[in-house]
């Protein structure tokens, strides 16, 4: 389990080396310690990483180039406020991605990470709906458990930094309880249909588990 805690944000695992300045942020980020638009002050991030000025500048540029910052003469640096065709065109990226990479993880997974899956939504069922900031995070470990081994890093850094936008976007939306109580059996159905090995199965319950996500977040988002 200490391996998939390890990816909180969704990112790939890398036990051997400490986490940047870069993936410190974007990890806050994605379990909303700041939220759109919000101020970003160099001198503050400094003290909470534990760093200086320049490293925390050089990442917020990073983040910048990448969509998740905004960074403004005479104003500093500010989380992207995530207009609605900004969301939108997020999810329709992850429709066209994520049955690409979940296909390869249906016919190539081992037992051991099915195990893992299902320690990660043993997790998810004990939570509380009103703990959505820990359940997106296990949604994004649960996700990641499938494709970060695809072969295609292209595609699965393309998949990494459209789901951070979502979780960075969603980090200050809850839940119903009918959409936890939904998207738990979503993810039930997921792994039903790996243990069968029904592609089909598991393509049509990922699709309709987006589409749900997304007709949730458009209506509160509107």
């Amino acid at each position: 389990m200490q391996e998939i805690e390890s990816q909180k944000t969704g990112q790939l695992s890398n036990q051997e080396q400490e986490p940047s300045i870069y993936d410190l942020i974007l990890s806050d980020l994605a379990k909303g310690v700041w939220s759109s638009g919000d101020r970003l002050v160099t001198t503050t991030l400094a003290k909470r990483y534990g760093t200086s000025v320049n490293p925390i500048r050089e990442a917020l540029q990073k983040l910048q180039g990448e969509g998740f910052v905004t960074i403004a003469p005479n104003s500093g640096a500010r989380v992207t406020k995530f207009e609605f065709h900004a969301m939108r065109d997020v999810y329709e990226i992850l429709q066209l991605l994520e049955p690409y990479l979940i296909t390869w993880f249906v016919n190539e997974h081992s037992q051991e990470q099915l195990i893992d899956l299902k320690l990660v939504l043993d997790e998810m069922r004990s939570l509380n709906p009103s703990d959505f900031v820990r359940y997106r995070e296990l949604d994004a470990i649960f996700h990641s458990l499938m494709y970060r081994q695809h072969y295609n890093k292209r595609a699965l850094a393309l998949w990494q930094k459209n789901r951070l936008m979502l979780q960075a976007f969603h980090n200050n939306l809850a839940f119903s309880s009918k959409r936890f109580s939904q998207s738990l059996a979503e993810h039930e159905l997921i792994i039903k249909g790996i243990e069968e090995h029904d592609l089909e199965k598991v393509l049509e319950v990922l699709n309709k588990h987006i589409d749900n996500s997304g007709d949730y977040w458009t209506l509160h988002a509107r």
